[in-house]
């Protein structure tokens, strides 16, 4: 697929959806950047596994939603690898909270963490691509942009501009090779996200995962392998001409 001897970034690859797609692009030849933030030995597992794959890989430690350890983390990439070819903003959470109890830290976290993250690791290494004229940028956002799932106000309004951005993005970037498209998992079979309904599960809604399941027309949940396979074919030279996209991978769910 072209691949063999780029550069990706991915981040938040110590584990998840990360770690699926980073494995699955060095599987493919491609040198990977593993960035954590606190998840540190995660973080050096992933590398060593991806090195033991034939490639080259360094650990990347740093909070995405901070713009200097963004900054300082692309110096030590390009010091590295000399430039960047492939960039995964996968970084994301999706706490369940009512809206009347949303408070001001909470809502800024959560646009900072899922949001505003991918545009500091854009801005950061989107020049590297104009470079050399070829690029390949995706988006890990959700299906709560699109839906607007209950109790989830401040996910969905950071989903909803990862598609905003991504348009935007591919529409600026187009011209210089670069494509970039937006990859919306619905509910994982391992996703963190299980976590924050099981913490909130109680007071929230008792039958939310039951109810979810049941709108799944495939009857089951999907896997990190299978995002990291979508998000591999939006990366590869067949897709050239797929830009501004968001492919849901949802089991046939609709929002009826």
């Amino acid at each position: 697929m072209g691949l063999q001897g780029k550069t990706a970034v991915v981040t938040g690859s110590g584990r998840n959806i990360g770690e699926a797609i980073a494995k699955t692009l060095a599987q493919k030849g491609v040198n990977i950047v593993v960035n954590v933030r606190g998840s540190v030995a995660d973080g050096e597992r992933v590398t060593e596994e991806i090195r033991a794959m034939g490639v080259d890989a360094m650990l990347a430690v740093a909070d995405v939603t901070d713009s200097a350890q963004v900054q300082k983390m692309a110096d030590r990439v390009f010091d590295r690898f000399g430039g960047v070819d492939i960039l995964v903003n996968n970084v994301g959470i999706a706490p369940m909270c009512r809206l009347q109890e949303t408070t001001d830290e909470f809502w800024d976290f959560v646009l900072r963490t899922s949001l505003t993250s991918a545009f500091y690791c854009t801005r950061a290494f989107v020049g590297s691509m104009v470079e050399q004229r070829w690029g390949r940028i995706i988006n890990i956002g959700g299906q709560s942009g699109i839906r607007g799932t209950k109790f989830k106000s401040a996910n969905a309004a950071a989903k909803h501009g990862i598609i905003g951005f991504t348009r935007s993005v591919s529409n600026e970037f187009a011209e210089f090779g670069i494509t970039c498209n937006h990859v919306g998992p619905g509910h994982l079979e391992k996703s963190h996200e299980v976590v924050y309904y099981e913490n909130h599960i109680d007071d929230l809604n008792p039958t939310f995962r039951k109810d979810q399941l049941a709108k799944v027309p495939v009857g089951r949940y999907g896997t990190a392998e299978e995002v990291a396979a979508t998000a591999a074919f939006l990366i590869s030279d067949e897709a050239a001409y797929i830009t501004g996209q968001t492919i849901l991978l949802n089991g046939g769910v609709l929002f009826v």
